[in-house]
């Protein structure tokens, strides 16, 4: 018995060393290399949605407090995305660019709706008709996006 107590404390032991010393270890200094991928200009649609819900928190908070700071981020992420996705027709999400579209009025429509009614279904009526109205729209008037995998254009002229 007093042999297993010792086999199991030293396996126990080589356990937590090899779980802890590699984890001490030193990382080597960041290099631009590693940072290359980081910046706003890379990322200027998230920044800017981001940019547009503070904004709109700031604004809501100054309004009147913490039910109006959620109507300011949905009102502010939605329509700094719209702004975004309108006045940059090029290069942006690629084939994702109409469920950002829909994203985006769904999320305007919601904080509108909840801003003007004050209630729950204020907030859902905006979302469902911000979302459908604009899926309609997008399916009368379909947007030029990029190929994927998942698109066939194929048959459109």
């Amino acid at each position: 018995m007093r042999g297993s107590k010792f086999w199991a404390s030293l396996i126990c032991f080589c356990l937590l060393v090899m779980v802890t010393v590699p984890a001490m270890a030193a990382d080597p200094e960041p290099t631009k290399k590693d940072l290359k991928g980081i910046s706003p200009q890379r990322y200027k649609y998230l920044f800017s949605v981001a940019g547009g819900a503070a904004l709109g928190a700031g604004i809501g908070a100054i309004a009147g407090g913490a039910p109006n700071v959620g109507k300011g981020i949905l009102i502010g992420g939605g329509g700094a995305s719209a702004l975004y996705l309108h006045t940059h027709k090029k290069d942006t999400l690629h084939g994702w660019r109409n469920w950002a579209y829909v994203a985006s009025y769904t999320s305007f429509g919601g904080g509108l709706g909840w801003t003007l009614c004050g209630c729950n279904r204020g907030l859902v009526s905006g979302i469902l008709i911000g979302g459908g109205v604009t899926g309609i729209w997008l399916a009368e008037h379909p947007q030029h996006t990029t190929p994927t995998a998942g698109t066939n254009n194929t048959n459109n002229p």
